[in-house]
């Protein structure tokens, strides 16, 4: 019978013991830590090794005028995201994206009628839940799909090594919804499509947002095995 080593247990423990954090605590993380996370996820793959993945980072007080724009863009304007959000959701999909924001807006005591609360919670997203940093992921809109999928794979890496480092991230989507604003203030290229933004630093255990938890479905509802068990 074939054993599970030491090493697997620890990275299964860090992949389930991982959530997406949605308050943070204001200190910065020391360069140390940054650099041990930037190095660890860089070591993703990629097609043809190409590295596709752009990262420009803030840290205060850049973090802070970077958020302060795109909350004014958000009051004041409709999302110009450089690729469109999903606007149906079929099924099984939206009983997931349903479930999730129940589990989130549970947490947070916001009723399903509670539109100023909802409001007041969308509007976190570009506070970055208070996150001492943000990133923001791009790639050279040149490189096609394929080169998305490579950056998925460096999210996965970043997120599973920020967790063995005790960082504390929340991926965003919301964040790629005013591209402008970010070119304004991060450089950001024209040639590379903005894709998220990850919030990211120590996590605040006192913002009730933090309780949320998700569920994941079996295996089995993604996996299709040849020839069936």
């Amino acid at each position: 019978m074939s054993t599970v080593s030491e090493d697997a247990r620890r990275v299964s423990e860090l992949m389930h013991a991982r959530y997406s954090v949605r308050g943070f605590l204001p200190e910065p993380l020391p360069e140390t830590t940054l650099d041990a996370l930037f190095e660890m996820a860089q070591t993703a793959p990629s097609w043809c090794n190409i590295q596709p993945w752009r990262l420009a980072m803030t840290s205060p007080p850049a973090t802070r005028a970077l958020s302060e724009a795109l909350i004014q863009a958000a009051k004041s304007s409709l999302p110009t995201p450089d690729i469109d959000f999903p606007l149906v959701y079929p099924e099984p999909y939206q009983d997931h994206r349903r479930k999730c924001g129940g589990a989130l807006y549970g947490a947070m005591d916001i009723a399903r009628d509670d539109k100023a609360g909802r409001y007041d919670a969308w509007l976190r997203n570009y506070e970055f839940f208070d996150a001492p940093h943000l990133l923001v992921v791009s790639r050279d809109k040149r490189l096609g799909e394929y080169a998305t999928l490579d950056v998925g794979v460096w999210l996965g890496l970043f997120l599973t090594a920020a967790q063995s480092l005790d960082v504390q991230a929340c991926a965003m989507a919301s964040v790629a919804a005013y591209p402008a604003i970010l070119r304004e203030h991060l450089h950001i290229p024209a040639e590379e499509i903005i894709l998220f933004g990850i919030a990211f630093g120590k996590a605040d255990p006192s913002v009730p947002a933090n309780r949320a938890r998700t569920n994941r479905q079996p295996v089995s509802a993604n996996l299709r095995r040849y020839p069936a068990l």
